[in-house]
């Protein structure tokens, strides 16, 4: 009986397959490589502290881009899907948020940052809506958002995002801490700051001037008076609203008037004739190139202590 010519050639073919199989097993799935742990946050102070603790051990974003501000921001297509997409989302909490309620993330991945003073919440008695110039109105949130400001919210908020970033990175955890621990040392140095300007005016009656609720938690720290008037957050202002400020002050009678530092271009203008001090206060919501967070609020209390002393 002939044998095909094919026949060897074709065993030995499925041989010389099989042997070269048993070298190149697929990985099993505990071998496969771990994702990268992403954080989304929410606000530039939670930027600072994320970055700050866990270095190169994960990817950090801020979801909020440009010059935008979380209360006035519409979240884009791509920066739902960055939230969408992330190991955890951090908010700042207080209503700094209010588009939350209308985008769809993973809730199971979301923290509130704030959930450590939830019951220090100051509210703002008459949250609005306003006209705020060529991009319409603008509704004032109910809660004061700028936590921050006062030092010790501040620490909150940091060891929250702290204890965050021991669960996502436990391999990292002595370089979470060691971070911590040295942001934790600037956030008391603000602290104890704060808590000298408010002895050196302790027998003083210092009312502040605001162009917004938004210095409510320092003003309280330091045991002043805080009075305030809308305006829009950036400039140009109108006359209008230029005049709502003077008319302020003659009616308060502030020792000094705190405004946002990106009204910096308008401040002369604001300013006018009055004698009144004015501090321009740098509520740290988009990153900068030069100072730290925490340097950046600390410059913050050099301006106001240096008002007040005059």
């Amino acid at each position: 009986m002939l044998r095909s010519r094919n026949t060897i050639p074709a065993a030995l073919s499925v041989l010389v397959l099989s042997l070269a199989g048993c070298g190149s097993e697929s990985p099993r799935p505990s071998e496969s490589v771990p994702q990268r742990v992403t954080v989304a946050v929410t606000s530039y102070p939670l930027l600072a502290m994320a970055q700050r603790m866990a270095g190169p051990a994960a990817e950090v974003e801020l979801v909020i881009q440009g010059q935008s501000t979380s209360p006035e921001w519409k979240p884009t297509p791509d920066a739902i899907r960055t939230m969408q997409d992330a190991t955890r989302i951090l908010i700042n909490g207080g209503d700094y948020e209010p588009w939350l309620q209308r985008v769809t993330v993973p809730r199971s991945r979301l923290i509130d940052t704030a959930k450590g003073y939830y019951g220090q919440f100051i509210r703002i008695p008459d949250a609005t809506i306003h006209q705020h110039g060529p991009e319409g109105s603008h509704s004032h949130p109910g809660v004061v958002w700028a936590t921050w400001l006062d030092p010790q919210l501040g620490l909150s908020q940091m060891e929250q995002t702290r204890d965050v970033l021991l669960t996502l990175l436990p391999d990292h955890a002595a370089d979470i801490r060691q971070a911590a621990d040295g942001m934790a040392d600037e956030f008391r140095q603000l602290d104890r700051r704060v808590e000298e300007i408010a002895e050196a005016t302790s027998e003083s009656s210092v009312t502040v001037l605001g162009d917004a609720p938004l210095y409510q938690y320092l003003v309280q720290r330091l045991g002043w008076e805080l009075h305030y008037v809308h305006l829009p957050s950036h400039g140009p202002l109108s006359d209008d609203k230029r005049a709502s400020l003077t008319s302020a002050i003659e009616e308060h009678q502030p020792s000094v008037v705190w405004v946002q530092s990106a009204l910096s271009d308008e401040l002369t203008a604001l300013k006018g004739d009055s004698e009144v001090p004015f501090v321009l206060i740098d509520l740290c919501e988009t990153p900068q190139e030069e100072g730290s967070l925490t340097e950046r609020l600390m410059q913050n209390l050099d301006r106001i202590q240096s008002a007040v002393s005059h």
